[in-house]
């Protein structure tokens, strides 16, 4: 990107979505769910805030480690914090690619609570990184932890509502996600300037091990239903 220069890397993010939309152009339209009673938006709420929490939680780490991480080794004098953030990408992809089938065929809560105790375990060697190879091991454990926690709590999520409210249902589900990158980045911040670029990770780390604790909850809760069913 150094000889492409800023405005180089700015057009290939204009021109990387203009090509999804033309991958998408040829599809067809999916065929819309048999239309029901349509409750008020908060009682969707209710059904999947469990895993909307559960990935608000996760996104915690993720935005922490993508906005904080260059900083992080500015301030610790190490060089490299690219090569970080391409650990983070590669291990988010490779599970993606080599593990995108898991959540549907041993369950969505399995895979996250699996997914979030690495998120933690990378998060924690962040925080506690003696020099920068560690802290790159730990962007991608971040990664690989991060990579499949949305489409496991996803498919929670569309699973507690009817087939005619997955839409609604999906939509506020990752506006969990998209809150906790909101509020990570100030909140993140005020940590760094006031208790160091280290705690920020502290704070994701206890985000994921509490976003571990709620999934095994409901991995609890679900076991109880069946068994009240059976």
């Amino acid at each position: 990107m150094q000889d492409l220069g800023f405005a180089g890397l700015m057009a290939i993010c204009v021109a990387l979505p203009l090509l999804g939309a033309l991958m998408l152009w040829p599809l067809a339209p999916a065929v819309p769910a048999q239309a029901g009673r349509r409750p008020p938006f908060a009682q969707v709420l209710g059904r999947i805030w469990g895993p909307g929490v559960v990935v608000g939680l996760q996104g915690i780490g993720f935005a922490a480690l993508g906005a904080f991480f260059p900083l992080y080794f500015l301030a610790r004098g190490w060089d490299g914090a690219g090569y970080g953030l391409t650990c983070f990408g590669l291990g988010f992809v490779a599970v993606r690619v080599l593990f995108g089938s898991l959540p549907d065929r041993v369950g969505g809560v399995p895979v996250a609570l699996v997914s979030l105790l690495v998120e933690a375990v990378g998060q924690a060697l962040l925080w506690l990184a003696p020099g920068p190879e560690v802290a790159m091991a730990g962007a991608l454990l971040t990664g690989m932890g991060c990579s499949m926690v949305f489409p496991a709590m996803g498919l929670e999520a569309v699973r507690r509502v009817p087939a005619h409210l997955r839409g609604t249902a999906i939509g506020g589900f990752a506006a969990f996600q998209d809150l906790a990158y909101g509020v990570t980045g100030p909140l993140a911040g005020w940590i760094a300037d006031h208790f160091g670029h280290a705690q920020v990770f502290l704070v994701g780390g206890l985000a994921a091990a509490l976003g571990a604790a709620i999934t095994a909850r409901l991995r609890d809760a679900g076991s109880s239903a069946s068994h009240c069913r059976g």
